[in-house]
């Protein structure tokens, strides 16, 4: 299955990871789960370098380097939370009013299987808010203002949302095999200092989250 490309320069490459795939091959080299790095550059035909990742049930916005230079300096970008990065997620309905943005704080702690509070864990900062529901589910926004591991995932389950189908923290089980109801949606590059060296536009969009 040809990746969908949705922007593409001599520097970097955006494309579009489906639920159900790797970004980047598994400590395993037999993993058989597909892999959206690997079928990418044997799509492109040359090298490429993950900038950053999704997890495996995850889809939406995923960005490559083309070059070590260009590699270089867009881990930097996200290192230093100077790209704006966009979710939209499902989760069960539940009571109160989420329509105005909320700032998430917590110090997260990386577990084996899954993220954990901890007086030792790393700051942790998240905006959210409910923009919609769809049938017997609330879609929210959802923007991570720091790169903790599975930040999203661990907020929404501790305020008593967890995502449709992340049955690891608590979510209801989806239909669809490999499935979560989370999707990056939106890059925003506008606080990078000299984007337009690697001809970068100020956002890029992908499409909203769908149900299976």
């Amino acid at each position: 299955m040809p990746i969908e490309i949705l922007f593409e320069n001599s520097h970097l490459i955006a494309v579009i990871k489906p639920h159900g795939w790797l970004s980047t091959p598994g400590r395993e080299a037999s993993d058989p789960r597909p892999c959206l790095g690997r079928e990418l550059q044997s799509q492109l035909g040359t090298q490429i370098f993950p900038v950053h990742r999704l997890d495996f049930e995850v889809s939406g916005l995923l960005m490559f380097a083309k070059s070590k230079e260009a590699h270089r300096e867009a881990q930097a970008w996200f290192e230093q939370s100077l790209v704006a990065k966009t979710y939209q997620a499902y989760s069960q309905p539940g009571s109160g009013d989420f329509r105005e943005w909320a700032e998430w704080k917590s110090k997260i702690a990386k577990g084996k299987r899954r993220a954990f509070e901890a007086p030792h864990g790393k700051d942790s900062s998240t905006r959210a808010r409910l923009i919609g529901e769809v049938g017997d589910l609330w879609l929210w926004e959802l923007m991570p203002l720091t790169g903790r591991s599975h930040q999203l995932r661990f907020e929404m389950a501790k305020h008593g949302f967890p995502i449709f189908g992340d049955e690891l923290y608590g979510g209801v089980a989806s239909s669809k095999k490999n499935w979560m109801g989370l999707r990056a949606v939106q890059l925003d590059f506008t606080l990078i200092p000299d984007s337009g060296r690697f001809g970068l536009p100020q956002t890029l969009r992908a499409t909203d989250l769908r149900l299976p």
